[in-house]
């Protein structure tokens, strides 16, 4: 059996401002080219399908444009919602597109839905876990005096399993990771990534889903396996931080063999702008462009100490999509730590601020900004104390 394997779509995401919904709409339709190429038997799409749980009017269309032709392409679509979504908003062409092998589950339900997907090799049973709290979980399946997240997991998947010769695939929306400490290294995360929980992280171990002959993940960013051919992250369809500048995005294309046994294929994705970093003297960089495309989403690092005037509308006559200044000032024989220490001792609140707002901006504050920082600080009862 062929499975196409996608999420985190994003849909109407901004990117330091920016919107996405051109290059999110223009990669959709490379994806839907191969759909059409491949003739998958399924395709996942697990969760984080839009980026706000009351999405833009736009983004919307978007989705709804994307899912009634992949619909047309594909006989079995199967769709789960993530941390970002909301079950009813995405779950509205259900009733419309059901005919047409179209399967979207927003909310856990108990035992955990199942359908069975027959197929000429032999017949393969997909479970659908949409994200959920794991406190919001204990309550669905009268967990509450079940202790660890993984533990609620195993008790859930214990209760749903159908007891058959049947592949298993698993649609999952969440945070998993390798059971031994060793492996978690390797997960890689980024700064696109929403908290599943208050205070850090939410996540299970992947030993929760033994039972399972695949399981297509959603909610991290780079494509990457959890366990080698069998737990998988397809990844975004695109950067959404500069902490992705180097993720190679792709469309995952999993071969599931009448034994269970699994082989990936990427097709890659490459986008209408990419996510690029570039770092030197204002002046060099004014004067030789650095990028392959001026059209690239830019972050830019100056180096050097000198005074520049409107940095950023000056650097964007050159690259257009700068969204994102710092500076990087070298002193010698100090280190970068030794630098951060030296600039915060001594300084009072006031002076920080006005420091960094200087930093960030290339230029001295308004006095209007000036007098609202006052009046916050003056709020919260922050005398101007040194540090």
């Amino acid at each position: 059996m062929k499975i196409i394997h996608l999420a985190d779509l994003h849909l109407g995401k901004y990117f330091n401002g920016v919107s996405l919904l051109e290059d999110q709409s223009y990669i959709l339709d490379k994806v839907l080219k191969i759909i059409e190429k491949e003739n998958p038997d399924v395709v996942i799409m697990a969760g984080d399908i839009y980026d706000r749980s009351v999405p833009r009017e736009d983004a919307v269309k978007v989705y709804n444009r994307f899912i009634t032709k992949a619909s047309k392409l594909s006989k079995n679509n199967l769709i789960i919602a993530g941390n970002h979504d909301s079950a009813e908003r995405l779950s509205v062409l259900n009733s419309l597109l059901k005919g047409h092998g179209l399967i979207i589950e927003g909310n856990v339900k108990d035992p955990l839905r199942m359908i069975t997907i027959d197929h000429k090799d032999g017949p393969v049973d997909f479970y659908f876990f949409p994200y959920k709290d794991t406190s919001v979980l204990k309550a669905i399946f009268d967990l509450k005096d079940v202790k660890g997240d993984s533990n609620v997991y195993e008790k859930i998947i214990e209760r749903s399993l159908i007891d058959n010769d049947h592949r298993k695939v698993m649609i999952y929306h969440g945070f998993v990771l390798p059971s031994s400490d060793e492996a978690k290294e390797d997960i890689a995360t980024s700064d696109s990534e929403r908290f599943l929980s208050v205070g850090g992280h939410e996540y299970i171990k992947a030993s929760v889903f033994n039972d399972f002959d695949y399981v297509a993940l959603g909610h991290l960013h780079k494509p990457q396996w959890v366990v080698e051919n069998k737990i998988r992250y397809s990844g975004s369809i695109l950067k959404y931080s500069f902490s992705e500048k180097n993720h190679k995005k792709s469309i995952s294309i999993i071969e599931l063999g009448n034994d269970g046994s699994v082989l990936l294929r990427e097709e890659p994705l490459v986008p209408l702008r990419d996510v690029i970093e570039i770092e030197g003297s204002f002046t060099d960089l004014m004067n030789e462009v650095h990028l392959e495309s001026t059209d690239d989403f830019v972050k830019v690092s100056l180096l050097g100490d000198e005074e520049i005037l409107d940095p950023m509308n000056r650097l964007r006559n050159v690259y257009p999509n700068v969204i994102e200044l710092e500076r990087k000032r070298e002193i010698r024989g100090v280190t970068t730590d030794s630098v951060d220490s030296l600039s915060i001792k001594n300084k009072d609140v006031r002076k920080l601020f006005t420091d960094f707002y200087k930093e960030k901006n290339g230029k001295e504050m308004e006095k209007e900004t000036s007098k609202m920082f006052d009046e916050i600080l003056k709020e919260l009862g922050g005398q101007n104390e040194a540090y």
